[in-house]
């Protein structure tokens, strides 16, 4: 079955409301083109919808049918990849420490390419704590005090906060999609 506008509306209401509502840095969503009659013309024609409230689009990868896009707000990345931390943590993968945000999501994509799993410093790209990272890389992602969203190392009430914040988003701009509000006029510019 082929998905229309509506449908790519739903998906990317339900799995990134938290950043096209300004709460959250960046999300991942995998999409099978095929489903779609041309999904690459439908993405772009979101592209001006976008650009003006601030969103990015990144393919990270595109293999066997499937893409791997992020989608992101610039402003929000930048100030999470320059915290202390999370250098720390890019400096040991071999990120470029003077790059900017792009040639840093060129190196992310080289490491998707390279690797049999996405690499466990994606998640500072989504805006998770650099703590959490670290923790999932040191622990192997176990030994966790909670799971929502990524698995959770330190700051548990904060995490657990932020993913009611998350869920809520996703509530309630499904639901103001299924009333009938237009895509754009839910997506905020922060």
């Amino acid at each position: 079955m082929r998905l229309a506008k509506d449908d790519f509306e739903y998906v990317l209401g339900y799995h990134a409301a938290p950043m096209l509502l300004g709460f959250k840095t960046a999300n991942l969503i995998t999409f099978r083109k095929s489903r779609f009659a041309d999904f690459d013309g439908m993405l772009e024609s979101y592209t001006p919808c976008f650009n003006c409230k601030g969103i990015s689009v990144f393919r990270v990868s595109e293999k066997n049918g499937l893409v791997v896009i992020m989608f992101y707000r610039v402003d929000a990345m930048e100030r999470d990849l320059n915290r202390k931390e999370a250098r720390e943590i890019l400096r040991r993968c071999g990120y470029p420490m003077n790059g900017s945000i792009f040639e840093m999501l060129e190196h992310l994509r080289e490491r998707v390419e390279s690797e049999k799993t996405f690499p466990h410093e994606i998640g500072l790209f989504l805006g998770y704590p650099p703590g959490d990272v670290e923790g999932f890389i040191r622990h192997k992602g176990r030994d966790y005090c909670c799971c929502g969203y990524w698995k959770v190392y330190e700051n548990e009430s904060d995490a657990r906060r932020l993913f009611g914040i998350y869920d809520s988003c996703s509530r309630h701009f499904c639901r103001e999609l299924e009333c009938g509000k237009e895509f754009a006029e839910l997506v905020r510019a922060v």
